[in-house]
């Protein structure tokens, strides 16, 4: 039984060719079939997608879906937004109310957000002080409702103390042993030299990666040099943890000049989350000499993948590290190659998306990435398939009673006050 897209547009992501053709799409196969005219079998769904076009769906190189609630916080002045005052007043206190309850509802809303805006993979980073044991696994089961793939880890910390990282690295590695994942430590200013140690370790032992806010702000490089006469990058080049090919440095937009050579000296890649930085007044980030290594994330905006991209454009311009229309949609995409590069599972050639251009203006293969940029209704989506499988239709799940998720969600979130 396979799904027949009918006489669409398909575009390939890689080299936005446009061809017009039958799509058929298989759960049991990651790859696609094209047709000049396919004759349906019985049992086969069918999709007019005349008029539509088709494209790998989205995947999401940073989320953390247990901070999704935060729109429900406390709102910063331009003078008060600093990097400071979201983690104390808003990350800290959200943590606070943080069970197993407000964890799932969290990542529903994650979840949903992310399936609306045709995004089928996750990157995600969990960390909390309070909530630790199973939470990894609580995430994992709410994107897997809605029908999302993810690769999970979890941000050890020290900000409380040595005793609670060890669960968090504990909850880390027993997630590991049933499920693909990275290893997490929040940031470097907040590990001692003995907790990326044990990180290292358990790299090594599960053959994964790192997941890591890597000098987001100056407060995490000036904390590292104060602490351990390091820069934060030395301090993971030197632990051996740039050596996976599956690690990633989030953000980077404190990084220097030296740590651009160790970085683009490894394998590693960088998320760079636009929106959840522009934000919280973060400075921009500088891809300089890291081009090809660059990925996006919406961090817990609940921004769109498309929107993230149109971020990193036009933040970029007039500054040091300006990008073209093809680098900032190269970016959209790169993390596709991250994960199959990587023999991560979940993002194969069946995860799509359909949708309709509603505006006056023809689209092409030359022409597409200009109007994906500065034109938003360009890509109106109707359809979200992951794994073969229709999940969203119009902008909503099809696998769940969409009013009876929000209604949850919204219970959970009263419980947040900052």
């Amino acid at each position: 039984m396979s799904l027949i897209l009918k006489n669409g547009t398909f575009i390939n992501h890689e080299t936005l060719e446009f061809k017009k053709a039958d799509v058929v799409v298989e759960e049991a196969s990651e790859h696609l079939a094209f047709h000049d005219n396919y004759e349906p079998q019985p049992g086969d769904t069918l999709v007019d997608c005349s008029g539509k076009y088709i494209m790998h769906s989205f995947a999401d190189a940073y989320m953390r879906p247990g901070l999704s609630l935060a729109a429900q916080a406390k709102v910063f002045t331009k003078k008060e937004s600093t990097y400071f005052r979201y983690v104390s007043d808003i990350i800290w206190n959200i943590d606070k109310c943080i069970d197993k309850e407000l964890l799932y509802a969290s990542a529903l809303y994650a979840a949903l957000n992310a399936v609306r805006n045709g995004t089928t993979f996750a990157i995600c980073r969990n960390e909390s002080q309070t909530f630790i044991e199973g939470s990894l696994s609580i995430i994992n089961a709410a994107f897997n409702r809605l029908g999302i793939k993810t690769l999970q880890s979890f941000a050890a910390s020290e900000a409380d103390g040595y005793a609670t990282a060890e669960r968090e690295i504990r909850e880390n590695a027993n997630y590991l042993e049933s499920n693909q994942g990275l290893m997490g430590i929040a940031a470097s200013y907040l590990a001692s030299g003995e907790l990326v140690k044990e990180t290292a370790k358990l790299c090594q032992k599960y053959k994964t990666g790192l997941l890591v806010n890597a000098a987001e702000d100056n407060i995490d490089q000036t904390n590292t040099m104060r602490d351990h006469r390091r820069s934060v990058i030395l301090r993971f080049y030197e632990a051996g943890l740039m050596d996976y090919s599956s690690t990633i440095l989030a953000n980077g937009n404190a990084i220097t000049d030296t740590e651009r050579d160790y970085i683009k000296n490894k394998p590693v890649w960088i998320a760079h989350n636009p929106y959840g930085n522009f934000q919280r007044g973060i400075q921009p980030f500088n891809s300089i000499w890291l081009e090809n290594i660059v990925m996006l994330g919406s961090d817990f905006s609940s921004v769109s993948m498309p929107d993230a991209m149109r971020h990193a454009y036009f933040q970029a311009i007039k500054t040091d590290c300006e990008i073209d229309l093809n680098t900032a949609f190269k970016r959209l995409n790169a993390v596709h190659k991250y994960l199959k590069n990587n023999g991560f599972s979940g993002d194969g050639d069946n995860n799509l998306i359909v949708f309709e251009n509603n505006t006056p203006f023809n689209l092409d293969q030359n022409n597409f990435v200009k109007h994906l940029v500065y034109n938003k209704d360009v890509m109106d989506i109707r359809l979200v398939i992951a794994n073969g499988k229709i999940i969203a239709k119009n902008g909503h799940t099809t696998l769940e009673d969409e009013k009876e998720l929000l209604k949850f969600i919204a219970e959970q979130a009263k419980r947040i006050s900052c």
